[in-house]
């Protein structure tokens, strides 16, 4: 039975100024399955990481509602938002992010530090088995300027995954990478997906599809048939 975790109706994003507004999604209807792997295609400008974005609680929307998991994202506070945010999503963007001054370790421990509840014991695990999971554990004590870029990535969905996260919202993970690098990125992707874990990738990169369990092509704040082959 497929269950849905995920639930978009009717929504809509718009901004104002100089009394003109502009629409940026357009009662957008869109779902997505649990344990599904969906990459958002369009082109800059479309609406992709602003769609992305709302996904996250990282920004508002106008109109519509949105259900996470059975649970009405409107009808929550921002307190609530940014807890159930740190609690059932993990984050990767095309800049990595990480803080040069910390750790590799350190790094990945932040969401677990924002989250709070875990003793130093359960972290320091917890960062072990999520770079683990990306093949970077020796790289604990190193810094970022001592990783590649590929491996920077890596660190920071490593970052993502500690909290054991449902969701993974992935924007433009590739964009900063050069092909053959980005393709081990997209590979550790699927490797996670197949773990169960549900993703939504936003790239404008058209070969990434075939990756995908679902695709929808955006343009002009709709979804359109163009392009999504």
């Amino acid at each position: 039975m497929v269950q849905q975790l995920l639930e978009i109706k009717g929504l809509s994003k718009w901004y104002e100024q100089d009394k003109n507004r502009y629409n940026v999604l357009k009662s957008l209807d869109f779902n997505v399955e649990k344990g599904s792997f969906v990459v958002i295609t369009g082109k800059s400008g479309s609406g992709k990481t602003t769609l992305l974005n709302i996904l996250g609680f990282l920004d508002k929307f106008n109109e519509g509602s949105y259900i996470f998991n059975g649970k009405d994202v409107t009808k929550m506070n921002e307190v609530e938002k940014c807890s159930f945010r740190n609690s059932h999503i993990g984050f990767i963007f095309q800049q990595f992010y990480l803080i040069e001054s910390l750790t590799i370790a350190q790094n990945v421990e932040l969401p677990l530090l924002y989250h709070g509840g875990y003793s130093k014991s359960q972290r320091v695990e917890m960062v072990k088995q999520s770079l683990k999971d990306v093949e970077l554990e020796e790289k604990l004590n190193n810094y970022p300027h001592e990783l590649s870029g590929g491996q920077q990535q890596r660190v920071s969905i490593a970052r993502a995954l500690v909290t054991k996260a449902e969701l993974i919202l992935a924007d433009e993970p590739t964009g900063a990478l050069d092909w053959k690098t980005g393709l081990k990125i997209v590979d550790l992707l699927v490797k996670l997906n197949n773990q169960n874990k549900t993703i939504v990738m936003v790239t404008h990169d058209n070969d990434l599809k075939r990756y995908a369990t679902h695709c929808v092509y955006l343009k002009d704040g709709v979804f359109s048939e163009e392009d999504n082959i």
